[in-house]
């Protein structure tokens, strides 16, 4: 089964953070030029990735605004950085923004997503566990934990994060697809069932349960359902590895 811990998983799904507090462009003294970049910066103004970060980068640089307009633009720097595939200058930005504002409960969330991509799946729980106190209603950081614990083989403390995930955001496809993943882990297939076919069912086009619920079928025996599903991943995505070694496999079997 594919299961993904990473930066992209854990958090750019939550968007970039707006200031905690009014953005600079509000003060009277700001120039034309500040009153653009904080547009830019706080997505008031839509601009691409690469201007997001030269516009954050105009406000980390100005004296006047206050350090949790600082702590917010370093937090949209670092979002950006990460679309950009620039994960070690994301992880300074989150760094920086958490030392001007350590309940800064997002950052926290993204830094811990570089750290499971690197496979610190200790320090990312660490960064975890601040969240959750920090943001006790974000599913969005309960699904992240328990796919940490799920890396480190834990399922019983993954399976009760998921389920605190799914409880907060019911219709949220990747935490039944993750606790699928789980349960599958933990050795009951029935009930992994059950939560890919929810996770489906929610995003019939969402390619990771998909593609774990054809490898479930395989396992199962169930050939047909598994041929459907890997060539339905393939559809959506040409190039999908472990989806073409699925009907390899399954061309082994029938022959």
């Amino acid at each position: 089964m594919t299961t993904k811990i990473g930066a992209a998983t854990i958090a750019l799904a939550a968007g970039l953070a707006p200031a905690t507090a009014a953005p600079p462009a509000q003060a009277p003294q700001a120039s034309a030029a500040l009153k653009t970049a904080a547009a830019q910066c706080f997505g008031k103004q839509p601009v691409g990735w690469q201007q997001m970060v030269a516009a954050c980068t105009v406000l980390i640089n100005e004296p006047r605004i206050s350090p949790a307009d600082k702590a917010g633009a370093f937090y949209n720097r670092g979002a950006a950085q990460m679309r950009l595939g620039q994960g070690p200058k994301a992880f300074g930005d989150f760094n920086d923004a958490l030392k001007l504002k350590p309940d800064f409960g997002r950052a926290l969330q993204m830094r811990a997503g570089i750290y499971a991509s690197q496979g610190k799946l200790d320090l990312a729980i660490k960064d975890l566990d601040k969240a959750i106190l920090i943001e006790p209603g974000s599913s969005s950081a309960y699904n992240n934990r328990g796919m940490a614990y799920l890396g480190k083989k834990d399922t019983k403390k993954a399976i009760a994060d998921l389920t605190k995930a799914i409880e907060l955001e019911p219709g949220d496809a990747p935490s039944y697809s993750a606790r699928g993943s789980a349960y599958l882990a933990a050795g009951d297939k029935q009930k992994a069932m059950v939560d890919l076919n929810k996770a489906i069912e929610l995003d019939p086009k969402y390619s990771v349960a998909i593609y774990n619920r054809g490898a479930l079928h395989l396992s199962n025996g169930d050939k047909e359902k598994a041929k459907a599903d890997f060539e339905a991943v393939l559809a959506a995505i040409p190039d999908h590895k472990e989806a073409k070694e699925g009907l390899a496999a399954l061309a082994k079997i029938g022959k």
